[in-house]
C-alpha cells in the first residue's frame, strides 16, 4: 500500500512544434517534457514566456499541429490548429483549445494497439512513430510493420454520403478500437474533423516491404505519397558479407477513399530502388526529393526515385556503394546515428531551387546540407559544419527535438528551438547562415564511380541502372560547373556568420546518481544570527554527461541572501517608510505591550524621539501617502495623519477595533471588527485631513471580513464610457462573511460587482452585478485576497486567496476576457499549505498567516506569506507560479526594504534583510534547483557519475568519467593486428574521484585512475575498526572495473579511503581535507556495486557477493560470500538485510549473520526482472522491495513468510506494478516526516526517492491501511467522474503492463498526482465525494493529504510547523 508522487517535474524536452493552437495573435511554441505540455510565447528579443501548461496522465510520444479547415480565422488569415498527441503503444488524441473556458478539449480518441497486434506477428514496439502529411490531411502512426492512417476532413472536394455528413452520433466505431466524435445537433459539414481510420500491413504496400526502418510523407505530389525505407531481409553485422547492400527504398502513392463505415485506399508504386547500405535509417523529405540519412553517408533521391548523389561523412563510409556520384566529405568525421534530428529551412519564394537542411549530431554540432537543382537535375550537394563558436551549445548533447520558430530569408536569419537530452533546451539564433556555407569551396558534381560498386552491380538490371546513370552526362556537368560560380542563397551581405543562444529552459536530466547532504545549511550562522536555512538537508544529484555534466542541488526551501541582521527587544510587526527616494524610518510595534517605536535607518537604527507618533498603542498599519509627503498611522482605534517629521495634522477615532487596513494613495480603507468598513480620501489641496468616501448603501447589509484597494481592468466592460479599454481602474474590493468578493469604484452610483463562484471555489469565475441574496449565512473561510501581477520580465495577473485554514488558491485572469478568472485544475501544482475545517490547526496556530505583496524582490513580483512555515509565491518567465517554503525559521512580520529586498522578523525578535539568491538557482519547478558546475575550462571532468556525502566532514565525493581514444591492445600491451590508428577510434573510459568542499564547490583533492577504468559504485559507510570497543569510522568504499577488449577478461579493484584534516593551502582555507588510502585490492572480475552492512562492507565481484571486515591494522579479510545468477546491477542494505538486483534474474533477499559469519537467502522473486535499481520499502515492520526494470516499470514485492504459497517467504509476493513515464536510474531510502505522529508502537517511517533520465524525481510513500482505503476511493472517483486531459485513463496508463495479472488488482500503487486534484475541486464537489466515505471523513482525508504532501519535511528537521 504505497503512494507515488512527483517531487520534481520532468525537465528534458522530448518534443516541440510551432504553430497556432490557442491564439492567432502570435506564433506559439509547444514543448513536451514527458507528460507535461507547455505552450510558450516566443519573443524576438530572445525570450520564452509561458502562457499555458498542462500535465497529462500518460507519456507523450510525439506531437503535431493539424490545421483547421474552416472559416475561423481571426481576420489575419491564420486559422487555429488542432493538437494531435501520440501516447501509449498506439494511441492518438485530437485536442482543441476552448478560449471561452481557457481549457483544452478532447475532440476524438483513436486506439490502435489491438488492431496492430492482430495485424502483425511481431511484438509491438513500446512507442509508435507519428508522421503528418505536408498539408495536414493525414496522420500516420506506424509500429514495426503495421501502420494506421487517420484522414482529416478538409471540406474540399470530398464525396460522401448524405447520412455521413449529417450524422449526429456521439460515437462512431471505425477500424480502430474506439473513435469518439463529439458533435452537436445542427452542426454543419465544416465541423467534421476525421474520417474513419484504416489499418494497413506493410505487405499490402508491396510484397517485399517488411522490416521497415522509416516511413515519411513526401512533398511535391498532388496525392498523398509516402517514402518507405525497409529491408526485405533483416541485416546485421553478422551477415554483412552475404548481403552487403540490404536496404530498399520505395515511393508509393496512396489514393484514399472515404465512406461512412470505412476508409479504403488504392496504391501505386512510383519507384523502387534496391541495394542500399544497411546503415541508412532515416528519410528527411525535401521539396524536390528526399535525403536518406545514414550513419556514414547521406544520399539524395529525387521524387522520381532516382538516387542522384551520395555524401560520405567519415572514414568508415561503406566501400560498396551504389554507382552514383560519391562526394567525399569524410574529413568531417561525423556520424549521424539513428534518431538524429533534422530541420528543413523554409525556402525563399524566389529561390525554390535552393534548399537547406540542418542536421544535428549527438555532440551538439550543427551541419547544413545545401541543395540546388534545375528541374530534376541536382546541381549542388554539399554539407558544411556551422562554426558555432566555443561557447555555443558547448555543454549540450543528444538533441531530442528541433523546431524552427522564425526564418527570415531576406535577412538570412533563423531562430530555432533545440531540446537536448543532456543540457538545457535552447533558443538559438543563426545570423547570416549562408556566409558560413560560402566559407567552403563549392562542390562540383563529378562522375565518381566506385569500382567495387560497379562490380556489385553485375546483374540483369545493369542496363536500367546505366540509363539512369546517363542522366548525368559530362555535358550536364559542364553546365553545372558554370552555374556554381554564382553566390549561393539570398543573402547578399558580407556579414560573417554568428550563432547566439537567446534563452535556455533548465534541464537537470539525465540524473545519474543522488545523495542527501547539506547545501544551504553549511554555515551555522550568517551575519551573526542563525542561518535561516539551519539544518536543512538537500537532495544533490549528478546530471548530464560529457561537457554538460554538473551537480544539481534540490533545495528544501528558498535560500535567501542575508544582507544585514538586527536584534530587537520588543517587536511583533515592522514597517519601512521610504521617503525622498530612500529608506528613512523603521517602525515597529509590539501588540503584547501595546507600544510602537520609530528608528532612524541612516543613524545606525537609533530611536527617533521627535514628533507625535502614537507610541503607546499597537500600530495596525503605517505608510506614506499624498505623493510621499504625508504619513498615515492606523492604531487599534485611531487614524492619524502626519507630515514627514511626524507633526500631527488630524485624528479620526473609531468606535470599534480596527482589524485590517489597506492604503493606496490617496485612499485609506479600514475594516472594523464589527464587520463594516470606512474609506477615506486625503484632501487634495493642503493634504492635512481625510475626507470620507461615500459607500454604496447595500454595504450596510453585509458583514465585511477584509478589504483591499487595487487597480485592475477586470470591471471595465461593466463601466460606462470605458468598454473594451484595458486601462486599469481603481477598485475598492471586499471579502464578505459569506465568502463573496465584491468591487466598486469611487463613482459607483450604488452599483457594485461580485466575483461569481468564489464562495464555492469553482474552476472558473466571472464578474457580474451584485445581487443581494435572500439570506446571508455567515461562514467565513476566505481570510485575505490579492489581485496583482506576478513574474519577472513577463508579469501576469492572478487572484490569490488565503483561507483561515492556511490554504492558498490561485486563479489566472483570462487573456480573452478580463472579467473572467480560471484555475487550471489539471496543472495546479501548488503544494498543500493548509486545510479547511480546522483539520490542520498546527499550520495556522501561534503565528498569523498574512500575505504581503512585494512588487520588486530582486526583479520578481512576489507574494510572501508569514507564519510558522513562511511561503513565497513567485513565477519564472517560463513557468507557472510556484509556492516554496521560505527558509526554515518562522516569519512574524515583514516589509519592503531598499531596491529589491525585504526585512523579516522571526519568532525570537531577530530581523534579517533578505534578497533573493539567484546564484544559478531556478525557481520554475516544484522545488528550487541550484545548478553547480564542477571544474573549469582548463580542467574538465566530463561526465559526473556517483555522488556520496561524507557526514563527518560535510564534504561530497563525486566520481567522474572521461572518454579517451581506445587502443586495441593485447594482454602483453602490443597493438592488435589490423588496428589503424589513423582512423577515428572507438571510445574508452578513464575515471577518477573528486573531493569537493560545498562551501566553495571547489575540488580540494583528486584521485586519478588508469586508462580503461570505470568507477561503477561508491558509498560512504561506517565501518567497525575495533572488534573489542565496536568503534566505527566513516570510510569511502570505491568499486572499480577495468575493461579493454573482448578477448581479455575484465578485472577490477576496490579502494577504501578516509578523509583526514590537513593544513590548508595558503589563501585557500577550504582545502583543509585530503583523501587518505586505507586499503586497496585487485579483483578478478569487475566490482559492480559496493555497500556497507553491520559495520562491514560488501562488494559484488564477478558472480559473487563478498562481505569483508576491516581489521585494526587496516587490513581487510573476507568473512562471507554468496553466489549470484548473472550480474549485480543494484544492491541495497537495511540493517543486516540485503536486497540484490540482477540484470536478468530479478531480485534476491538475503540476510547477513556475524555470529557465525554467513549469508542466508531468505527469498527471491519468481519473475525474472531486468533490474536497474532496487530499494527497501519499510512499512510498519513489514518488508517490501521497490524494483525498477528496463521497461520503465516499477514493481513492489513483499517478504511474507506467513502467507501461504510463499514457501515460508522463499517466494516474494508480487504486490503491484506501476508504469513510469521514463527510465529510472537510481533510488534512495529516506526517513519520512510524520506530520501527525503515531503512537510509539509504530516503528520509524521511511520513503523511497527515485530519479529518472528525463530529469524527474519522485517519491514512493508507504501508508496505513485506513489511509490507503480513503485515498483509493478518492482516486477512483476522480478517474471515473472527472474529465481527463487528452482522454487518457490514468488507471490504464499506470497499470497496463504484462505484470498486471501478478499483482493484487485491488491494491495498486496510488498516484498522488491524481489524488491531489481533490484539493482543487469546488467545495460542493469535494463534499459530495467525502460524504460517501462516512462521518468525519473530511477531516481524515485532509490529514492524509497533508501527511503525504509534507513527507519530505524530514529534509527540514527543525521545522516547527
Amino acid at each position: 500500500m504505497n503512494v507515488y508522487d512527483d517531487v520534481i517535474d520532468p525537465t528534458v524536452v522530448s518534443h516541440s512544434v510551432c504553430g497556432h493552437f490557442t491564439t492567432t495573435d502570435y506564433l506559439e511554441l509547444i514543448v513536451i517534457r514527458t507528460d507535461v505540455l507547455s505552450i510558450y510565447k516566443p519573443i524576438r528579443s530572445g525570450r520564452l514566456y509561458l502562457m499555458e501548461e498542462h500535465k497529462l496522465s500518460g507519456r507523450i510520444n510525439d506531437v503535431a499541429l493539424i490545421p483547421k479547415h474552416s472559416n475561423g480565422s481571426n481576420g489575419n488569415g491564420i486559422n487555429l490548429s488542432y493538437l494531435l498527441l501520440s501516447t501509449g503503444v498506439a494511441k492518438l488524441s485530437l485536442l482543441m483549445y476552448n478560449n471561452m473556458t481557457s481549457s483544452i478539449e478532447t475532440i476524438s480518441l483513436h486506439f490502435y494497439e489491438d488492431k496492430f497486434e492482430s495485424a502483425t506477428m511481431l511484438d509491438l514496439a513500446r512507442n509508435s512513430q507519428l508522421r503528418i502529411e505536408p498539408n495536414g490531411n493525414y496522420a500516420m502512426l506506424f509500429n514495426n510493420d503495421v501502420l494506421a492512417i487517420l484522414p482529416f476532413y478538409t471540406g474540399i472536394n470530398e464525396d460522401e454520403d448524405e447520412d455521413y455528413i449529417n450524422n449526429d452520433k456521439s460515437k462512431i466505431n471505425d477500424n480502430s478500437k474506439k473513435s469518439l466524435f463529439k458533435r452537436k445537433k445542427g452542426k454543419t459539414q465544416n465541423n467534421k474533423v476525421t474520417h474513419p481510420s484504416i489499418i494497413i500491413n506493410c505487405s499490402e504496400l508491396g510484397p517485399q516491404i517488411k522490416n521497415i526502418k522509416d516511413i515519411q510523407f513526401l512533398c511535391g505530389f498532388t496525392k498523398s505519397t509516402i517514402g518507405v525505407l525497409y529491408q526485405p531481409q533483416l541485416a546485421w553485422c553478422g551477415n554483412s558479407q552475404l548481403v552487403p547492400l540490404p536496404t530498399n527504398y520505395a515511393i508509393i502513392s496512396l489514393d484514399m477513399k472515404f465512406s461512412i463505415d470505412a476508409t479504403t485506399f488504392d496504391k501505386a508504386i512510383i519507384s523502387e530502388i534496391s541495394q542500399l547500405p544497411s546503415d541508412w535509417h532515416t528519410i528527411a523529405p525535401t521539396l524536390s526529393g528526399s535525403l536518406i540519412l545514414g550513419v556514414n553517408e547521406i544520399a539524395f533521391l529525387d521524387n522520381t526515385g532516382v538516387l542522384q548523389s551520395i555524401l560520405t561523412l567519415n572514414s568508415y563510409s561503406d566501400k560498396v556503394l551504389p554507382k552514383v556520384r560519391v562526394i567525399d566529405k569524410s574529413s568531417h568525421e561525423v556520424f549521424f546515428n539513428t534518431g538524429s534530428k533534422f530541420a528543413l529551412i523554409p525556402s525563399n519564394e524566389n529561390e525554390r531551387s535552393v534548399e537547406n537542411i540542418l542536421l544535428f549530431d549527438e555532440n551538439g554540432c550543427i551541419f547544413n546540407v545545401d541543395l540546388k537543382s534545375e528541374g530534376r537535375l541536382l546541381t549542388q550537394f554539399n554539407i558544411t559544419k556551422l562554426p558555432l563558436g566555443e561557447d555555443v551549445l558547448s555543454q549540450k548533447s543528444n538533441p531530442s527535438s528541433v523546431s524552427i520558430i522564425w526564418a527570415d530569408g531576406r535577412l538570412d536569419t533563423y531562430t530555432i528551438f533545440i531540446g537536448f537530452q543532456s543540457g538545457d533546451a535552447t533558443m538559438l539564433k543563426l545570423n547570416h547562415l549562408h556566409s558560413a556555407i560560402e566559407v567552403e569551396e563549392p562542390t562540383f558534381m563529378k562522375d565518381y564511380v566506385n569500382k567495387q560498386a560497379s562490380a556489385a552491380y553485375n546483374n540483369e538490371d545493369d542496363d536500367d541502372d546505366d540509363d539512369d546513370f546517363n542522366l548525368y552526362s559530362d555535358e550536364e556537368n559542364d553546365q553545372v560547373n558554370n552555374k556554381n560560380d554564382r553566390t549561393f542563397g539570398t543573402n547578399e551581405s558580407n556579414e560573417p556568420f554568428t550563432a547566439q543562444e537567446l534563452m535556455e529552459l533548465r534541464n537537470i536530466g539525465p540524473i545519474n546518481s543522488m545523495c542527501v547532504g547539506k547545501v544551504s545549511s553549511i554555515e551555522d550562522n550568517v551575519k551573526g544570527l542563525p542561518n535561516p536555512n539551519k539544518q536543512e538537508i538537500s537532495i544533490v544529484c549528478t546530471s548530464g554527461y560529457g561537457d554538460g555534466s554538473h551537480l544539481n542541488a534540490i533545495l528544501a526551501s528558498v535560500q535567501p541572501r542575508v544582507e544585514k541582521a538586527l536584534k530587537f527587544i520588543s517587536i511583533t510587526k515592522i514597517w519601512n517608510l521610504h521617503i525622498k527616494g530612500k529608506d528613512k524610518f523603521l517602525i515597529t510595534t509590539d501588540s503584547t505591550q501595546s507600544q510602537s517605536n520609530i528608528y532612524e535607518i541612516d543613524n545606525n537604527f537609533s530611536q527617533h524621539k521627535q514628533g507625535r507618533l502614537r507610541r503607546d498603542a499597537t500600530t495596525i498599519h503605517i505608510a506614506t501617502i499624498g505623493d510621499n509627503k504625508r504619513i498615515v498611522q492606523v492604531t487599534t482605534n485611531h487614524l492619524y495623519l502626519y507630515d514627514l517629521t511626524f507633526r500631527r495634522f488630524s485624528t479620526i477615532k473609531f468606535d470599534y477595533e480596527v482589524v485590517h487596513v489597506s492604503v493606496m494613495d490617496p485612499y485609506v480603507l479600514i475594516t472594523l471588527s464589527r464587520g463594516d468598513i470606512k474609506v477615506f480620501e486625503l484632501e487634495n489641496r493642503n493634504k492635512k485631513k481625510f475626507v470620507k468616501v461615500p459607500l454604496p448603501e447595500i454595504l450596510t447589509e453585509m458583514v465585511i471580513t477584509s478589504g483591499l484597494i487595487l487597480k485592475s481592468n477586470m470591471c471595465n466592460e461593466f463601466l460606462s464610457g470605458i468598454g473594451k479599454s484595458t486601462i486599469e481602474q481603481l477598485l475598492f474590493t471586499f471579502v464578505t462573511a459569506d465568502n463573496q468578493i465584491i468591487f466598486f469604484t469611487k463613482d459607483h452610483n450604488d452599483r457594485i460587482f461580485q466575483l461569481n463562484g468564489i464562495d464555492q471555489l469553482q474552476d472558473s469565475l466571472y464578474i457580474s452585478t451584485y445581487q443581494l441574496p435572500d439570506e446571508i449565512i455567515p461562514d467565513p473561510s476566505i481570510k485575505q485576497i490579492m489581485i496583482n501581477k506576478l513574474g519577472n520580465n513577463s508579469k501576469d495577473e492572478y487572484l490569490t486567496i488565503l483561507t483561515f485554514g492556511g490554504e492558498i488558491y490561485q486563479y489566472k485572469k483570462s487573456r480573452s476576457r478580463h472579467s473572467r478568472f480560471y484555475r487550471n485544475v489539471g496543472r495546479n501544482d501548488h503544494p498543500i499549505t493548509g486545510a479547511p475545517d480546522n483539520a490542520y490547526p498546527k499550520g495556522v496556530s501561534g503565528i498569523e498567516r498574512i500575505m504581503h505583496y512585494i512588487p520588486n524582490f530582486d526583479g520578481y513580483s512576489v507574494i510572501f506569506v508569514t507564519g510558522n512555515t513562511p511561503y513565497i509565491i513567485m513565477k519564472e518567465d517560463d513557468s507557472l507560479p510556484r509556492i516554496f517554503p521560505f527558509g526554515n525559521i518562522p516569519i512574524v512580520s515583514m516589509s519592503r526594504w531598499g531596491e529589491g529586498s525585504v526585512i523579516c522578523i522571526d519568532d525570537i525578535k531577530n530581523a534579517r534583510i533578505y534578497s533573493l539568491n539567484q546564484d544559478n538557482i531556478y525557481y520554475g519547478n516544484k522545488l528550487p534547483i541550484r545548478k553547480i558546475k564542477i571544474g573549469s575550462m582548463l580542467q574538465n571532468y566530463k561526465t559526473l557519475n556517483s555522488i556520496v556525502y561524507h557526514e563527518r566532514t560535510q564534504l561530497y565525493l563525486v566520481s567522474y568519467t572521461k572518454e579517451i581514444s581506445y587502443e586495441a591492445k593485447a594482454e602483453d600491451g602490443s597493438l592488435l593486428i589490423g588496428y589503424k590508428p589513423e582512423l577515428p577510434n572507438a571510445k574508452a573510459f578513464k575515471s577518477g574521484v573528486l573531493l569537493i568542499n560545498p562551501k566553495s564547490w571547489e575540488v580540494i583533492d583528486e584521485l586519478d585512475l588508469p586508462d580503461n577504468s570505470l568507477v561503477n559504485d561508491m558509498k560512504s559507510s561506517f565501518i567497525q575498526i575495533d572488534t573489542r570497543t565496536k568503534r566505527k569510522r566513516e570510510y569511502i568504499i570505491v568499486g572499480i572495473g577495468y575493461a579493454t577488449m573482448e578477448d581479455v577478461p575484465p578485472t577490477g579493484e576496490f579502494h577504501i579511503y578516509d578523509i583526514t584534516e590537513v593544513v590548508p593551502e595558503p589563501g585557500k582555507p577550504n582545502t583543509n581535507f585530503k583523501l587518505k588510502e586505507i586499503f586497496k585490492e585487485d579483483i578478478r572480475g569487475i566490482v559492480s556495486v559496493v555497500n556497507g552492512i553491520s559495520g562491514r562492507f560488501l562488494i559484488s565481484q564477478s558472480q559473487k557477493i563478498m562481505v569483508r571486515d576491516v581489521q585494526q591494522d587496516n587490513s581487510v579479510i573476507p568473512v562471507a560470500f554468496l553466489d549470484v545468477p548473472v550480474f549485480v546491477t543494484s544492491l541495497k542494505t537495511f540493517g543486516n538485510l540485503i536486497v540484490i538486483g540482477d540484470a536478468m534474474q530479478g531480485i534476491q533477499f538475503v540476510g547477513f549473520d556475524a555470529e557465525p559469519y554467513r549469508m542466508i537467502t531468505l527469498g527471491s522473486s519468481i519473475t525474472k526482472f531486468e533490474v536497474i535499481s532496487v530499494e527497501f520499502l519499510v512499512n510498519n515492520g513489514d518488508i517490501y522491495f521497490l524494483v525498477t526494470d528496463r521497461d520503465s516499470i516499477m514493481h513492489v514485492l513483499k517478504y511474507a513468510p506467513d502467507q501461504p504459497n510463499t514457501l515460508s517467504g522463499q517466494r516474494l509476493v508480487h504486490c503491484s506494478s506501476f508504469n513510469l513515464h521514463s527510465l529510472n536510474n537510481c533510488t534512495m531510502l529516506l526517513p519520512k516526516n510524520d506530520e501527525f505522529p503515531r503512537d510509539q508502537r509504530y516503528s520509524r517511517s521511511f520513503q523511497t526517492i527515485t530519479a529518472q533520465v528525463d530529469g524527474s524525481i519522485s517519491k514512493i510513500v508507504p501508508v496505513k491501511e485506513e489511509t490507503y482505503r480513503r485515498l483509493y476511493f478518492i482516486q477512483q472517483q476522480i478517474i471515473d467522474k472527472e474529465p481527463q486531459l487528452a482522454g487518457l485513463n490514468p488507471r490504464m496508463e499506470r497499470q497496463d503492463n504484462k505484470y498486471y495479472h501478478l499483482g493484487h488488482s485491488l491494491r495498486p500503487m496510488l498516484d498522488f498526482n491524481i489524488i491531489k486534484r481533490f484539493k482543487d475541486m469546488s467545495m460542493n464537489r469535494r463534499s459530495h465525494i467525502v460524504q460517501k466515505l462516512g462521518k468525519n471523513s473530511n477531516l481524515e482525508v485532509w490529514r492524509d493529504l497533508i501527511d503525504l504532501e509534507f513527507s519530505l519535511r524530514s529534509l527540514k528537521p527543525t521545522d516547527q510547523n
